[in-house]
């Protein structure tokens, strides 16, 4: 996080159902709850944004203070790709953070449990502060009155207005220093693109699983998304692409710190006949086989929503996040970014969700 300075701030995006106790920035933004003296100077400087802003409410009329994305009004216009990146990098550390203190508090909801809680609204005050544009890939209506206006939250999530945030703060630091910079060689380059990529798949694996009313095509979605999202971070960027040995092997460079998770004792689809996996590539090893099952029309068994679930394996709702984060973070350091993964008491706590059963 940056320290706050005298900079003029222009507003430019709205998260409606995330109030943000704590500002997060970069150099070109920043994120503000309302609670932010830059955030009430703004709703002061506009009454516009101000009426916007103090119209939302969740699907039950309770009201909501919205979070808003701001930036240096003296920075040239920020790039779509960027404003995304900033917001992925925010929203996965606290949903990730959220699902492994739920899965520590015995499987309870905690914190930020899904990423439709960080979606942008569609519906932003002009950049003359003069009336509001709604903007999707479907729909473009230019000049709407605020007086028309009624902010909704997302409705993925009943009442967020009661959601106590738990972030991963480690990691986040971590992963906007990469959307930060800016690099020059080609290696850099790629890695950042890396990085970005993934978050982006990653952000669709954590949304809300309620499309198909929490169903099994809900889950098969997700854990494919889950794959790419590893796939990208393994990805050699080569003619020959990626595969499944690309992310074992990447799963293998963590510096695993409970010897039970260095153990080769595991069947693996990876795994040359007679040998065996360590516990976190079996864990990949489930999803990839989940993935596939989903993907190619695979029968599953009834009520099941992992293929081929045996006693004793823990819950990949909870252990890919932890994975997921483990394999991120050991990229990350490996590129001079985050704290290091051994010793880190963060590290411990995504190991013990690994062992979970």
């Amino acid at each position: 996080m940056a320290k706050k300075n005298s900079v003029k701030l222009k507003y430019v995006m709205t998260i409606p159902s995330v109030d943000f106790l704590n500002y997060v920035s970069i150099k070109d933004l920043i994120l503000l709850g309302s609670r932010d003296k830059r955030y009430q100077d703004l709703k002061a400087q506009n009454p516009v944004l101000k009426q916007y802003l103090d119209s939302f409410k969740t699907i039950f009329g309770e009201k909501l203070n919205p979070s808003i994305v701001a930036r240096d009004e003296s920075l040239p216009k920020v790039e779509p790709s960027q404003l995304c990146a900033f917001r992925n990098a925010v929203a996965i550390a606290g949903v990730i953070g959220s699902r492994v203190c739920s899965c520590l508090n015995n499987n309870q909801t905690t914190g930020f449990y899904c990423t439709d809680l960080f979606d942008f609204n569609p519906v932003s005050v002009s950049s003359d502060g003069t009336d509001l544009i709604a903007r999707t890939p479907f729909e473009n209506s230019i000049c709407c009155k605020v007086d028309d206006f009624i902010g909704q939250s997302t409705p993925s999530v009943i009442h967020p207005e009661h959601i106590i945030p738990a972030f991963d703060d480690k990691l986040m630091l971590a992963l906007l220093d990469v959307v930060e910079n800016n690099y020059r060689t080609l290696n850099k380059k790629e890695f950042k693109t890396k990085v970005i990529r993934s978050m982006e798949m990653a952000y669709y694996a954590l949304r809300n699983p309620f499309l198909i009313l929490g169903g099994q095509p809900d889950f098969g979605v997700q854990m494919s998304m889950w794959v790419s999202a590893f796939e990208v971070l393994a990805n050699p960027y080569n003619d020959a692409g990626v595969h499944f040995t690309d992310v074992s092997a990447m799963i293998k460079a963590v510096p695993w710190m409970d010897k039970k998770l260095r153990l080769k004792k595991y069947a693996a689809v990876g795994s040359h006949k007679g040998h065996k996996a360590t516990l976190p590539v079996q864990i990949y090893d489930r999803l990839y086989r989940t993935r596939n099952a989903y993907m190619h029309g695979n029968k599953m068994r009834k009520g099941e929503y992992e293929f081929h679930k045996r006693k004793g394996w823990g819950n990949l709702f909870f252990q890919i996040p932890a994975l997921y984060r483990c394999d991120l973070m050991q990229l990350l350091n490996s590129n001079g970014f985050g704290e290091f993964l051994v010793n880190s008491q963060e590290q411990k706590l995504y190991e013990k969700v690994l062992l979970s059963k």
